[in-house]
């Protein structure tokens, strides 16, 4: 692909709507990114396998070669998790899941449920590697990343494009890379003759160090570092890492809690709501609401107070792991997912059946009972791995 102004589109944003006079209105003219593999060598299998969905399907806005070989190389430098917005055909993914250490889950999010299911196919073997199909706000649902890519929302790049949010995002001094610009030849870089604010934004937001890395003569990327918390606060403003405090809920959004600690402000991820599988923050607090909660770290910057409702909460992964490893149960289906079923074992404790394990003809519905055998817990990356009984 190959941008001709500014900021230009990214691969997700042009999912589903792109077209010649959509390009020309955005002031962007692109090459097929699937194309420029044509004469790339020596390329990893998992992208080839990408590659070849993307070409099966028509998918012509995979990433660059350029752009695949630095996802690469960042991959390995996380600890936990990666985080993706607009899949495709999974060829970025591809090229991240080739770099990232043994152990790392990566998460990929992709708006159009074909291409979900495509880039699921994909990586059907690779369990560390999940697709979710839905708005890019989802990938909120399982931060904090060590490496969030932008491909597919939360760019900024157009006007109804919320940009994300790398203070909530990241982890602290997480990675945040933000594709499909080209190089900038003057400050301040513009886009169309204008101001480039998207690419601005970016390059001065008081949470991230930032910088701008020529891929070619045509493209260009901004990746950006996390600021780190002025040393390892323990205490700040008479708050304490693990103390409880008491808050009032003062707004409740689709990504988190906000609460009011006495006129410092307190922030409730959508994970630390609740140990229990809920929906929608307002399943567990309403504007408000009297809340007590651990205090987990301090955002100086913002300032800010992180806290958790679920560090109070008994937790059912734990009980169930003091017996649970090996123990056969019957379950009931909660969710069928592209890369196979979720089955609640426990209260509170749901469990992963991959697709590989299901035969085609019997693919369960949300509601239907299977027999399983627990065959692992996974405390830290909580998760259950399940095997049906034949």
């Amino acid at each position: 692909m190959r941008t001709v102004h500014g900021s230009g589109v990214s691969d997700g944003e042009r999912h589903g709507r792109m077209s010649e006079s959509a390009a020309v209105v955005e002031g962007v003219m692109s090459i097929s990114g699937t194309d420029a593999y044509d004469t790339a060598l020596h390329l990893p299998p998992l992208v080839e396998r990408a590659l070849t969905a993307a070409r099966v399907h028509g998918f012509p806005y995979s990433c660059r070669p350029e752009q695949g070989r630095l996802l690469q190389a960042l991959a390995g430098g996380a600890d936990q998790v990666i985080g993706e917005t607009g899949t495709g055909c999974g060829v970025g993914l591809a090229w991240l899941a080739e770099g990232a250490r043994a152990g790392v889950r990566l998460v990929s999010v992709e708006r159009d449920p074909g291409r979900a299911r495509v880039a699921a196919e994909v990586f059907a073997d690779r369990p560390e590697v999940e697709v979710v199909c839905g708005d890019w706000r989802r990938i909120e649902e399982r931060a904090p990343y060590d490496l969030l890519v932008l491909d597919g929302g939360g760019t900024a790049k157009a006007e109804e494009d919320t940009p994300a949010d790398p203070a909530r995002l990241l982890a602290p001094a997480g990675r945040i890379v933000i594709d499909d610009f080209t190089p900038a030849t003057d400050w301040p870089p513009l886009h169309e003759g204008a101001v480039d604010r998207a690419r601005l934004y970016w390059l001065r937001h008081p949470a991230l160090e930032i910088v701008e890395i020529p891929l070619a003569e045509d493209l260009a990327t901004l990746v950006g570092t996390r600021r780190r918390l002025a040393g390892t606060e323990t205490t700040w403003r008479n708050f304490e890492l693990g103390q409880v405090v008491r808050g009032v809920v003062s707004s409740v959004q689709d990504f988190g809690v906000f609460v009011d600690l006495d006129g410092t402000e307190g922030f409730i991820t959508f994970p630390e709501l609740s140990r229990h599988r809920i929906d929608f923050p307002s399943e567990v607090v309403h504007v408000g609401q009297e809340v007590v909660a651990e205090v987990l770290a301090f955002e100086l910057f913002r300032p800010q107070v992180r806290l958790s409702l679920a560090a109070l909460e008994p937790d059912p992964l734990r009980e169930f792991a003091r017996h649970g490893l090996g123990r056969v149960v019957r379950g009931s289906v909660t969710e069928a997912v592209p890369f196979g079923v979720l089955v609640r074992v426990a209260e509170g404790v749901e469990g992963l059946v991959h697709r590989d394990a299901l035969p085609d003809s019997a693919f369960p519905d949300a509601g239907d009972e299977l027999d399983v055998e627990v065959t692992g817990i996974d405390l830290h990356r909580r998760r259950v791995t399940l095997t049906p009984l034949r």
